[in-house]
């Protein structure tokens, strides 16, 4: 899925996450000024540097049920996506990866060389959660400390790329997970699922544990019979965060981010292997 249907264009929402970005990218390399690391910034799901601000953000299948018939008017403002907040810090980053699939803003990514030519920017071209697993595995060395955004269009961060992160014990990340957005609305009432949902989920939770976190039996007249879980949302979300601690170490969040009429969209965490940043990040994602 793409960022949108309507190419470079975000929601009103998306302020507050860029917002949250940029001020704990501005946070980490205050505190790793006078550090003898190498630090790089992974944009996962990087799109294109400058977005242009609308009202509505259309789901994957086209429906719009999450959001509000004011959010269907566009506006003519201009937004900084997340390349070039993080480009613009005072102290850069030392190395840039920037992935996306989409060779068109693969292109303009790499337009961002001609506007920052002190940076030192990878952009990539791939699948984002094959791209994030082996830059992980280039963190061997002592010095190479990092931070990834994880932005994904909808369910589509694997737990595999997460937990690679995790295992390099150099990373902290900020997640956007989904949850309103492209999970719970895809978990039907009548517990008949989609094979491709099904998939789709066991890599974004790691297993199948999504699915008991989701969905309950009874057995009643006509045998043993699965039923939603009226708290579906909530134990899902209580599900990742608890993987995300036994992962990393250090979580702090899940910060709901709304539309305009105080829809549920999504919920920014950031996860550590250090608990050095876990104070700033609390402090920044401190709306609900």
């Amino acid at each position: 899925m793409k960022k949108s249907h309507r190419e470079g264009t975000v929601g009103p929402w998306a302020k507050l996450k860029l917002g949250a970005l940029q001020a704990y990218l501005e946070a980490y390399m205050l505190v790793m000024k006078n550090q003898p690391f190498h630090l790089t910034y992974v944009d996962a799901f990087a799109g294109v540097g400058m977005s242009k601000l609308r009202r509505a953000e259309p789901l994957e299948d086209g429906f719009h049920t999450l959001l509000d018939d004011e959010d269907r008017i566009a506006a003519d403002e201009f937004v900084h996506g997340s390349p070039l907040r993080a480009l613009g810090l005072a102290r850069p980053f030392d190395q840039y990866h920037f992935i996306d699939r989409d060779p068109r803003r693969v292109e303009m990514l790499k337009e961002l060389r001609g506007q920052f030519p002190a940076c030192r920017i990878d952009p990539i071209e791939d699948d984002a959660n094959t791209a994030v697993q082996r830059i992980a595995q280039t963190f061997g060395a002592w010095n190479r400390r990092g931070v990834a955004f994880l932005d994904p269009y909808g369910a589509h961060l694997h737990w595999k790329t997460l937990q690679a992160l995790a295992d390099t014990g150099k990373f902290d990340v900020i997640i956007n997970f989904p949850l309103d957005m492209a999970i719970n609305r895809l978990l039907k009432v009548d517990t008949v699922l989609a094979d491709s949902t099904v998939s789709q989920f066991d890599l974004c939770f790691g297993d199948r544990g999504w699915y008991d976190a989701s969905y309950g039996h009874d057995t009643g007249l006509f045998g043993d019979q699965a039923f939603k879980r009226p708290d579906a949302r909530d134990r899902l979300l209580r599900l990742y965060v608890s993987k995300l601690e036994q992962a990393f170490g250090h979580v702090a969040g899940p910060t709901l981010v709304r539309n305009t009429k105080g829809g549920a969209l999504y919920h920014l965490i950031w996860a550590s292997s250090n608990g050095r940043g876990k104070g700033i990040a609390k402090h920044i994602l401190k709306w609900s």
